[in-house]
Order: C-alpha cells, then sequence, then structure tokens
C-alpha cells in the first residue's frame, strides 16, 4: 500500500477529523509566495528567446504577453509528503512537542481526486526539470502555432527587405484568418503552465517529496477564511475522509517530551473515532525544542 502523509499540530489534528477533510490553500498564500512564479519566469524566458529571432518573434511576443496576465488566484493547494516521520518535517510545520504525521492511502486520495476533477501530483523541484517541463509545454503548443509560408533556414538566406515584407505578411495573417489558431495555441500554453505551476517547489526542500492535491477554480461558496500571521488566508475543505474514512491509514506521534502519554491519548483518540488504536506509532526521532 502507498502512503503520503501529511504533516500537523494538535488543532490541526483534531480540526481535521471534525471535519473529516483537509484544507486546500490559495496558492498565492503558502509559505513560499514566490512558487507561482518560478514557474512563469521559466516561459518568459523562453518567450524572450523566440522574440529576440526574427522568425518567431511574432510568437515570442504572444506569448510573452499572455504568460504576463497569468494570475492563478483561483489555484488551491493541498501538501502531502512521500515520507513519514520526517525531521524537516517535523521541524517546519508542527511545533515542538505538537506534532502530528496522518498517513493517507494515495490510491484513495487518487479515486477522490479523479471523481472531482482535481489533480494529485508530486512537486517538481530540479532546476533542469523544471525547465525542461516548461520548454515542452512551449514547443509543444508552438507545433498548432501558424508558421511562415518559408522555413526557417530560407527566411535566414533572404535578404533583408525580403524578410521585413515576410514578417508584415505574417503579422496580418495573424491578425486575420490565422487569429484564431494563434490564440488556441497560446491558449493551450497558457493553460498548461497554470496545471504546472503549482507543482514547481525550490530545490532546497527536495527533501520533502512533497505531493500535491491542486483544485482550480473552486465554487465561491466553498471558500473560507482563517487566521494568518498578519492577513487572512483564503482556503477550502477537500472532505477526503467524509467521503471515505478508508483514506486513514496510520498516524505517527511527532516528538514529545511526555511520549508514552502521547501515543496513548493518540490511540484513545482514534478508538473514539472507530479506528484501531494499532494504526498509531511513535516517532522514532527524539524529542528536543529544535
Amino acid at each position: 500500500m502507498s502512503l503520503l502523509y501529511h504533516y500537523t499540530n494538535q488543532h490541526g489534528l483534531l480540526g481535521i477529523f471534525s471535519s473529516k477533510a483537509v484544507w486546500s490553500t490559495n496558492a498565492h498564500f503558502l509559505n513560499d509566495p514566490t512558487e507561482f512564479v518560478h514557474a512563469l519566469s521559466f516561459a518568459k524566458s523562453i518567450a524572450n528567446y523566440f522574440f529576440d529571432n526574427d522568425y518567431f518573434e511574432q510568437f515570442g511576443a504572444m506569448l510573452h504577453r499572455h504568460v504576463g496576465k497569468l494570475s492563478g488566484e483561483g489555484l488551491y493547494v493541498s501538501s502531502f509528503s512521500e515520507k513519514p516521520d520526517l525531521l524537516s518535517q517535523w521541524r517546519g510545520y508542527c511545533p515542538g512537542g505538537s506534532g502530528y504525521c496522518l498517513g493517507f492511502d494515495r490510491n484513495i486520495l487518487q479515486q477522490y481526486c479523479d471523481s472531482r476533477g482535481y489533480r494529485l501530483e508530486k512537486c517538481v523541484y530540479g532546476h533542469d526539470d523544471q525547465q525542461a517541463e516548461v520548454t515542452g509545454i512551449v514547443t509543444t503548443a508552438m507545433a498548432l502555432f501558424p508558421a511562415m509560408e518559408v522555413t526557417l533556414e530560407e527566411f535566414h538566406g533572404l535578404p533583408n527587405k525580403d524578410k521585413m515584407e515576410c514578417m508584415v505578411a505574417f503579422h496580418e495573417h495573424l491578425e486575420g484568418e490565422g487569429a484564431n489558431q494563434a490564440s488556441e495555441a497560446i491558449a493551450l500554453i497558457c493553460e498548461s503552465l497554470l496545471e504546472l505551476a503549482p507543482r514547481f517547489k525550490n530545490a532546497g526542500f527536495e527533501e520533502e517529496a512533497e505531493w500535491r492535491i491542486i483544485v482550480n477554480e473552486p465554487d465561491t461558496e466553498a471558500i473560507s477564511f482563517r487566521a494568518g500571521p498578519s492577513y487572512l488566508i483564503p482556503h477550502i475543505a477537500l472532505d477526503v475522509i467524509k467521503a471515505n474514512r478508508d483514506v486513514v491509514r496510520s498516524l505517527i506521534v511527532g516528538p514529545n517530551p511526555n511520549q508514552a502519554r502521547a501515543v496513548k491519548s493518540a490511540e484513545a483518540f482514534f478508538q473514539s473515532l472507530g479506528y484501531s488504536p494499532s494504526l498509531v506509532t511513535a516517532s522514532s526521532i527524539p524529542f528536543n525544542y529544535w
């Protein structure tokens, strides 16, 4: 059985089971607000590369203009990790002595997402991997973009006057008969980038091996707000436990100064919910206030 893990504190654990749901936070209010922008920066660099080439100038200009308008305001993200009992996760997401790590059945999570049009995907950390993903999206859609009547090689062999005539004629084509085809190709890139952007994370967090449930444009009625450090944070509830209580497969009690007592209380808590106390285990990491 393949599990994905969600780290939380006491209040979070109680909230998850009282609501039978996990929170999915607006992508612009995650701990690292630059994550979304990071993916788009690759696309803008590629657009600039094409813009600097006379043959692809129109494609590069349109791509840069439309990517610059992407906001991702409607993207919501829930975070999980492949790794249980990970010190960096206890440190980062759980106050000392108050952490829990819930194990969720990945197959059941996948079924939940598939039935609702959500996506469950692994994050991409490496710079080269991220760039390759964006480049793949752009080059695939570029093949759908209208092309000049001459090839790239032929174009570069033309005198400057003829090049200008080709560029003007191509621009007019994009304003007329080729407008819809061009718009569809650029729209495909933008749609794919919005799907990809929430999966990009800084390479420094690669140890977390994060997976995310990604929701795009949920119903406005589903959006709630919680208190943040200095602002309200928009989120939605994903009722994964309500949909199938068997999605919960384990509970690890984090490093704790009263480990035996903490485990005993967690076992009693799980039993009160109808889960076997045997699903509860203790972290193997010694307690420290870090």
